[in-house]
């Protein structure tokens, strides 16, 4: 295994790490109150009566902008077997000085083996060394395992957007979560 800081990143290789998305049986729901003097946001895990399915497919458009971020020398590949078996796309926010996360994959068959865990660390040590204050990233509120994952590597929940997918009432289930791992 070995991890590699990207230069370039072909359509191939990012196809080959397999579909992006996942499955889940949980997620954070939000419950708000607003009052005059306050605004309470709380997010509950619970169990959903049905799983929830994502799969996202990029499309030319989205390949063409992580290349572009690729170029700019701070996304990681992790190599198993010959192969690129995890990936990391990675832009620099110059405005508040953060590194956004925002292509994270591990393909399917090198899961569970910490791969992810190594990749993400490689993540935050390589922002620390370039001097970005932290690393932030956006997943959603119906991908609970993900959550878990970026909670135990260290990332917590800094902000929430109730409608970046769609209007708060139209029976869409995701919220967008964004969290966040100082590097200081």
């Amino acid at each position: 295994m070995e991890i590699k800081r990207l230069t370039a990143l072909s359509g191939e290789e990012f196809h080959e790490l397999g579909v992006f998305g996942y499955t889940s049986m949980q997620k954070y729901e939000a419950i708000t109150e607003e009052t005059e003097d306050a605004f309470h946001l709380r997010l509950s895990l619970v169990q959903l009566k049905a799983p929830f399915i994502k799969q996202e497919l990029s499309n030319d458009e989205d390949i063409e902008n992580y290349r572009k971020m690729v170029k700019l020398g701070h996304s990681l590949g992790l190599y198993a077997d010959g192969r690129l078996a995890a990936l990391a796309i990675t832009e620099p926010q110059t405005w508040n000085n953060t590194l956004m996360i925002w292509h994270f994959q591990v393909h399917e068959g090198y899961r569970r083996r910490g791969f992810g865990r190594q990749l993400l660390g490689e993540v935050v040590e390589l922002a620390r060394r370039g001097g970005f204050r932290a690393v932030t990233l956006e997943t959603q509120n119906t991908n609970s395992a993900a959550i878990r994952f970026y909670r135990q590597c260290g990332f917590t929940v800094e902000g929430i957007d109730l409608s970046l997918y769609a209007n708060r009432g139209t029976g869409s289930e995701e919220i967008a979560l964004f969290m966040r791992k100082n590097t200081t």
